[in-house]
């Protein structure tokens, strides 16, 4: 056998060279398939991520709206309890204003119990 420079191998390494050769081509194969491992989940990572942005702008959204909306309802009551006040104090009773509130009557009964001073 030859050695790395031309010269007859009297120790015998040639086949542990083939052995050798053998063992880092199984590494590399072995090191490619996590490499495509690797970028199959970073890519499946990366579109969750997307989603999850996607996700969160809609529940950012939502939460907007659900504010705009609770304000606005919120005024909605108070425009209706001043002018439950209000024909309490020009003396209408609590079964006329319930009729022109479409409320109950407990409910304006309610209302003025709470109102402020």
């Amino acid at each position: 056998m030859k050695g790395l420079f031309g010269r007859k191998d009297p120790s015998g390494t040639e086949p542990a060279r083939q052995r050798l050769t053998l063992e880092l081509a199984e590494i590399e194969e072995i090191s490619q398939k996590l490499f495509r491992k690797i970028d199959e989940r970073i890519q499946t990572l990366a579109a969750l991520e997307a989603r999850l942005d996607e996700k969160a702008g809609a529940v950012e959204a939502l939460v907007e709206k659900a504010s705009s909306i609770g304000a606005a309802q919120g005024e909605a009551v108070e425009v209706r309890r001043r002018g439950v006040i209000a024909l309490a104090q020009k003396g209408l009773k609590a079964d006329e204003i319930a009729e022109i509130f479409d409320m109950t009557k407990g409910e304006v009964e309610l209302v003025l119990n709470l109102r402020r001073p």
